[in-house]
């Protein structure tokens, strides 16, 4: 059911695609020539692969508008009255949103290998990314929708929470060039491990222990959707 959703709204697909390549276009171009990373790699590069992290993240988060719409139309009430568990239909959210990320991953990594120096290094480690990435904004979107009450409130917290997330993180600059205190707080901020190891995917660089980054994120990944589940339960209870 979430799939078909997904499927039918093209203008989603669009909308979701058009701002992580105008920001990567725009700012990647005017920067490329300004700014000089000391990994070696181009800014505009290092700014592609942090936007397909971004397209990853904000469409996560997206997992609950859908969750607030079936609970305002009581669908969501119906099916935990059916034999189906809030494990089957959190996991099917995922699941879901984590095929939407693949194509979406894939359709503008293929514009940027052909209009950047952009590569695809190791693969494993950009489909591990994409998919802890996933589980862990669906979660956080599950979250705030099982208890938010409008659609308003949501954009609000949404916000107030992932924009911080995004910034502090390596998705715009390496960690070595952030101030001190950013970089404390990027080192506590799951989201720049993922940017990691998407970065390390497609360039073949990393600042971070590769070994520690994917032990993180694997159990990190698995936690966030126990997590999901609980306030699902929970917040439908109380509804």
């Amino acid at each position: 059911m979430e799939w078909v959703r997904y499927r039918r709204d093209r203008s989603y697909w669009i909308g979701q695609l058009i701002f992580p390549l105008v920001l990567v276009m725009v700012i990647g171009s005017g920067l490329n020539q300004v700014v000089s990373l000391p990994t070696g790699a181009s800014y505009f590069s290092h700014l592609a692969s942090g936007g397909i992290a971004l397209l990853v993240a904000s469409g996560g988060v997206g997992a609950g508008t859908s969750l607030m719409r079936e609970r305002f139309t009581g669908l969501t009430r119906i099916l935990l009255v059916s034999p189906v568990s809030a494990t089957s239909i959190v996991l099917g959210k995922y699941l879901a949103r984590l095929l939407v990320s693949f194509l979406m991953v894939t359709g503008l990594s293929v514009l940027f290998l052909i209009f950047s120096d952009l590569v695809i290094s190791h693969i494993w480690a950009i489909a591990l990314g994409i998919a802890v990435i996933t589980s862990g904004f669906v979660a956080l979107g599950i979250v705030l929708g099982s208890f938010l009450q409008s659609y308003e409130s949501f954009r609000l917290f949404s916000s107030l929470i992932t924009i911080p997330i995004y910034l502090l993180s390596s998705l715009f600059y390496p960690l070595e060039t952030l101030p001190l205190l950013t970089r404390y707080l990027s080192w506590v901020n799951p989201f720049t491990y993922a940017v990691e190891l998407l970065r390390f995917g497609f360039l073949g660089g990393h600042e971070i222990s590769l070994a520690g980054t994917v032990s993180f994120l694997l159990l990190g990944g698995v936690t966030s959707l126990f997590v999901a589940v609980w306030f699902f339960r929970r917040g439908e209870g109380s509804t």
